[in-house]
């Protein structure tokens, strides 16, 4: 009988837990502009975060490296190398 009452009690738990975040109701949703005003309130707080600044840190032989493989596309099936995190390699 104990048995039993333990697993209601672990059923009850569950169904709580999980229909509590399935049936929420409309007022848990944000109010309709909430992320303009969000917007707003983040540019008057720190108006030069949108600047048109160039960006620093970027190497430019790494970005040169990345726009020639992006333009390139992906390579075919025989370029590509096939194996695993674990050391065992898929078979051709």
């Amino acid at each position: 009988m104990r048995n039993i009452l333990i697993y209601l009690a672990m059923v009850g738990i569950m169904l709580q837990a999980g229909c509590g975040t399935m049936f929420q109701s409309r007022e848990s949703t944000p109010p309709f502009g909430s992320s303009v005003r969000m917007a707003v309130a983040d540019q008057t707080a720190n108006p030069e975060a949108g600047s048109d600044a160039p960006v620093v840190g970027l190497d430019g032989r790494y970005a040169a490296k990345v726009a020639e493989k992006y333009h390139d596309g992906p390579k075919k099936e025989s370029e590509r190398k096939f194996g695993s995190i674990f050391g065992v390699v898929e078979p051709k």
